[in-house]
């Protein structure tokens, strides 16, 4: 929710519905302790005036003249709404990398404390960045995850069964596949349970999934944070 518009009118957390606007706007006219996950996506201080497709009608401007004096407190005033709207058992995904998530990461200690601070998830990606001469290729963006409360609704998100997984829990009943160990059953209940450093490849050009605009995020990244966070219903 970051654009030129302005949304105003009072809503419902969860009505479904796309607003185009100033996000601090909109949050103001949101109650609190009503959203169960909040998944920020702010602009990253390149110091870069973003462009879909090089359309300047579709742009939003990432530079800014007062530097970290002025980003800082610009998200700042923006995470502080959110630390408002998130349910005691919410949680706060913030994506950012290399340019300013230091900075961000003592930001959010202040706001929701260190003691709230979950995971520093590395979301590896295999596309773009490949032509640095001068230092390693950056391929990762870093998304902070933060509980509003001591005890936030998390739900184990496992990884795809493997071939050897499926060798080795060979039998299988009513209940599914199955692994015998000293005369006991140990069922399959999915593949491993995911870590902080997370395999999601970037939008291709050629995907149908792509809209044109230089920050968009895979659908894949959005989901896994979802199932995580979240359940039916929130």
């Amino acid at each position: 929710m970051h654009g030129d518009g302005v949304a105003a009118q009072p809503a419902t957390a969860g009505d479904g519905r796309i607003v185009h606007g100033d996000n601090l706007a909109f949050m103001r006219t949101l109650p609190d302790a009503s959203i169960d996950v909040i998944y920020a996506d702010p602009p990253f201080f390149t110091g870069r005036r973003q462009r879909a497709n090089g359309r300047e009608h579709r742009a939003f401007d990432d530079a800014w003249p007062g530097g970290l004096d002025a980003y800082l407190p610009w998200l700042g005033e923006r995470v502080v709404e959110m630390h408002r709207l998130l349910r005691d058992t919410g949680t706060l995904y913030l994506h950012c990398d290399w340019h300013a998530g230091h900075y961000i990461k003592v930001m959010l200690d202040r706001v929701f404390g260190i003691e709230r601070f979950r995971n520093e998830i590395v979301w590896h990606y295999g596309l773009g960045a490949a032509n640095a001469t001068r230092h390693f290729l950056r391929k990762h963006d870093t998304i902070f995850v933060y509980a509003k409360g001591p005890h936030p609704a998390f739900h184990v998100v496992r990884g795809s069964v493997t071939p050897a997984m499926l060798a080795k829990y060979c039998h299988q009943d009513a209940r599914g596949r199955y692994m015998m160990s000293r005369g006991r059953k140990y069922y399959l209940k999915g593949g491993k349970p995911l870590d902080s450093v997370w395999e999601i490849p970037a939008i291709a050009a050629t995907s149908r999934e792509r809209l044109g605009w230089p920050t968009q995020k895979p659908e894949a990244l959005i989901e896994r944070i979802v199932l995580a966070s979240s359940a039916p219903g929130d």
